[in-house]
């Protein structure tokens, strides 16, 4: 069985963390620079504010109704993950942590074990500990655990957690999900396959292996196969990132060359400090600038730029260079006192 634990509204949950006085109050959380809505909670949800929402356009109803706003922090949003994922870890060994605010467990051998005791339990722990609210679903593949936290998450009556073990509890998930709610699903899909009839999870399922396999590869048949109970997913494993990316919005517009090159070492800082943690080389380094294409009544631009950095194996061979160079110079030192230029 697989487990999937969601952090709810997790942005918005972490500003309540040290603010409890805005427990049951809206809040969202913007983008950088304040851009757009990037987090909800439930309260701003149930005022219709969609996410990406531009913060500008919805500044009135923001202080109609109250709603409390707040810039993002990804430092703190880190902090607070971490501490989540440490303390899932104590639970259960086998941990992939999927975002920020989802990790996956794998609890293959706790057959004889009371799952629905464990969910709980794992929502009282991370709740006491950091504040922040889960919800919790388990399955028999990872599809299917994405599924029934997303069904945990939307009755509160099943108290944040629910269990997907019977033929039939799979057979009623599925069709009650949409298919564009489907993890793996995105918009270009769903759109496809709205127009051969299908509209839910259970729909898709129905479906032959070749026509998926045709318009959706692979990919889109092992998904088919986890829907209908077929494990075909297992934990990924941790591996340092094939790329690493800083990229911010400006919170006004810079037009001076000086402006702007602070504010391009100051994110490629970040993301060296990334790659120091992963022990890792670069070998190529990207730097792109565009204008801001909301204003159409400025002048549009946009330039990238790509530097190739020596590849590692010339980094080897001076760094054996330099430290033969060291250990001359050091040998030299050594015996200098005594050297005679006869």
């Amino acid at each position: 069985m697989f487990a999937l634990i969601d952090c709810n509204n997790f942005y918005a949950s972490c500003e309540r963390v040290f603010r409890p006085e805005l427990n049951g109050v809206p809040i969202v959380v913007l983008s950088n620079n304040d851009g757009c809505v990037v987090a909800r909670s439930n309260e701003a949800k149930a005022l219709d504010i969609p996410m990406g929402a531009p913060a500008f356009e919805y500044e009135k109803m923001f202080e109609k109704h109250g709603v409390q706003v707040f810039s993002s922090n990804y430092a703190l949003y880190g902090d607070m993950s971490a501490r989540v994922m440490t303390i899932l870890g104590a639970f259960c060994p086998d941990l992939e942590v999927y975002s920020i605010d989802e990790a996956f467990l794998s609890f293959d051998g706790f057959k004889h074990f009371d799952l629905q005791k464990i969910g709980i339990e794992m929502r009282k722990k991370v709740q006491k500990c950091t504040g922040i609210p889960v919800s919790v679903g388990f399955a028999p593949t990872k599809a299917l655990a994405k599924v029934a936290n997303r069904i945990a998450k939307k009755f509160p009556e099943l108290g944040g957690v629910y269990i997907i073990d019977t033929v039939e509890k799979l057979q009623k998930a599925i069709k009650w999900l949409k298919i564009e709610d489907v993890w793996g699903i995105g918009r270009q899909h769903a759109k496809r396959l709205n127009a051969q009839g299908i509209r839910t999870a259970l729909d898709f399922t129905l479906m032959s292996d070749a026509w998926v396999k045709k318009n959706m590869s692979i990919v889109g048949l092992r998904l088919k196969k986890e829907l209908s109970g077929i494990r075909t997913l297992e934990l990924d494993e941790i591996s340092d990132k094939k790329s690493i990316a800083c990229t911010r919005s400006f919170d006004k517009n810079y037009s001076t060359y000086d402006e702007i090159k602070e504010r391009i070492v100051t994110y490629a800082t970040i993301c060296a400090e990334k790659l120091r943690k992963q022990d890792c080389c670069c070998n190529v380094l990207q730097i792109f600038i565009v204008t801001n294409f909301f204003r159409q009544d400025q002048p549009q631009y946009s330039m990238s730029i790509s530097v190739d950095l020596l590849p590692r194996i010339l980094l080897d061979y001076f760094e054996a260079i330099t430290w033969r160079l060291f250990l001359v110079t050091a040998r030299f030192q050594t015996f200098s006192p005594t050297f005679s230029p006869r």
